[in-house]
């Protein structure tokens, strides 16, 4: 199987990618903070990344199925390594909300292009198993990027040094890119198509699932560091641990799902993960410290299954020729639950305190769970299947 054997270098070039990125994300709130922003505006800014996303997601799944992924995946980094350049250098308004413009197209590409690579290269079989190890190290180097960059934040490393080399470090990355991964299979077809694998059943539950746990994105990209900070009095090292040690909780889970996914029934994945997450959001909001991590990590936990079931449907659900373009509009309704929450918890964080937005985004996730019970996108089969074989 030519192609599960490429599943290792594709974990450890996104897991490499991710390191960097996803360890400076939730401390962009502290950030913009810093630098005179108000609650709006950071919401505002986060928003125009994620309402970028929307705009080119559906398109940059498409071409997906259409040219080859490295390539988009490429343009996409260089993209990403402009917005942080931006950031490097100023500090106005409209210029930090072009870089969140670049960020998210660059992202939205990036996004689509590895999962992408992924699904096209692996077995449906064994999509388990690959997930399993895509994910794990995923989490893993996320946890150590956030442990690392809360040090570097901790020592008074500027936020602006910091910035210009990510940027350098993605450039590199991006041109890497076209020699480390592998090409995909691109094919043409009619873009009915997409819309014949859309309105099933299940894919419209999935829809709804992955809109309402999409939510409190927004609130962990806006307010989880001005949260630690503020409500819990951490210093931004210690914010880095509280962080990154409940990531690689998420890259333990991982594992042992895909250890014993047999056991778990991957019908079981959506019930477990909206559950767990959506708790442990509302009470990490709790004193004293260690209670707090401890529902953090349960809904670390949860944000594990869900993302193992998400990844599980959709390689079960869509065939490869298709998958770029499905997958890219089930990123998009996720995109506009995780812009909405931007826009909402932003305001509401600066209005009424960092806490509330876990609070509602966690009562969301809750929605999730009550739903599933009743409309849940496996309820019919032990696993998922393709929707061509049904």
């Amino acid at each position: 199987m030519q192609k599960d054997k490429n599943i290792i270098a594709i974990s450890i070039f996104n897991s490499t990618f991710k390191f960097v990125q996803q360890a400076m994300l939730f401390f962009f709130g502290i950030y913009l903070k810093q630098i005179g922003f108000t609650g709006f505006e950071i919401g505002l800014a986060v928003a125009v990344g994620t309402i970028t996303r929307l705009i080119v997601i559906i398109p940059s799944g498409f071409l997906n199925d259409r040219i080859k992924s490295r390539h988009l995946l490429s343009v996409g980094i260089f993209l990403i390594a402009l917005a942080y350049f931006l950031m490097a250098i100023f500090t106005s308004l409209p210029l930090i909300l072009l870089a969140f413009l670049f960020g998210g197209l660059g992202y939205s590409l990036y996004t689509t292009s590895m999962e992408s690579i992924f699904y096209k290269s692996t077995q449906k079989e064994t999509a388990h198993e690959n997930i399993g190890i895509y994910q794990s190290i995923n989490y893993f180097m996320i946890g150590l990027g956030m442990a690392l960059a809360g040090y570097l934040l901790n020592i008074n490393l500027p936020f602006k040094e910091i910035f210009s080399a990510i940027a350098i470090i993605f450039i590199i990355l991006a041109l890497s890119a076209q020699i480390l991964l592998p090409k995909t299979i691109s094919a043409k077809f009619e873009i009915f198509r997409y819309k014949k694998d859309m309105f099933k059943k299940n894919i419209l539950y999935l829809l709804i699932m992955a809109f309402l746990f999409a939510i409190h994105f927004g609130s962990e990209e806006t307010t989880y560091g001005l949260f630690l900070r503020t409500n819990l009095h951490l210093t931004d090292f210690q914010a880095g641990l509280y962080m990154g040690s409940n990531i690689f909780t998420m890259g333990l889970t991982a594992f042992l799902i895909r250890k014993h996914f047999k056991k778990i029934k991957a019908k079981n994945l959506l019930l477990i993960g909206t559950f767990f997450s959506g708790t442990g959001h509302i009470l990490m909001t709790l004193n004293p410290l260690w209670l707090s991590w401890i529902f953090r990590f349960m809904h670390e936990t949860g944000d594990a299954f869900m993302f193992f079931f998400m990844f599980y449907s959709i390689s079960q659900f869509f065939e490869a020729e298709r998958v770029g373009g499905n997958n890219g509009i089930i990123t998009f309704v996720s995109t506009i639950g995780g812009s909405l929450g931007a826009l909402l918890f932003g305001y509401l964080g600066g209005k009424y305190g960092y806490n509330v937005p876990f609070v509602v985004s966690g009562i969301t996730t809750l929605l999730a769970f009550v739903l599933a019970l009743k409309f849940h996108p496996l309820k019919q089969h032990e696993h998922a299947y393709s929707p061509d074989r049904a």
